[in-house]
């Protein structure tokens, strides 16, 4: 098993930092509960990665409460929003009746 490293940069309350990861790959965001934060995590985008040094970079975005910083986190690397479990998708009007 090979391992990662994940070098996040710009959280203005912590140093730059980095972590040893078991993951094959690493993904487009990370949400990381702070130590001691009390349900405060920091959300961070992948900016790079370097497969030969398997070396992944992420900036910080935002920090706070789960529910707001995971959205944001979202928005700001391209990815679609959270979608509900169970959820369909609703005709808006402007859409063609495939029905018909």
């Amino acid at each position: 098993m090979s391992h990662w490293v994940y070098a996040f940069s710009g959280c203005p309350d912590t140093e730059d930092f980095q972590q040893i990861a078991d993951d094959q790959e690493p993904g487009a965001v990370v949400l990381r509960e702070r130590a001691g934060g009390l349900g405060t995590v920091d959300g961070f985008v992948r900016e790079s990665v370097d497969d030969l040094m398997m070396v992944a970079r992420f900036r910080w975005v935002a920090s706070g409460d789960p529910s707001t910083v995971a959205p944001a986190v979202l928005q700001a690397s391209g990815l679609p929003p959270f979608t509900r479990r169970g959820a369909r998708s609703v005709r808006a009007g402007s859409e063609p009746d495939a029905s018909a």
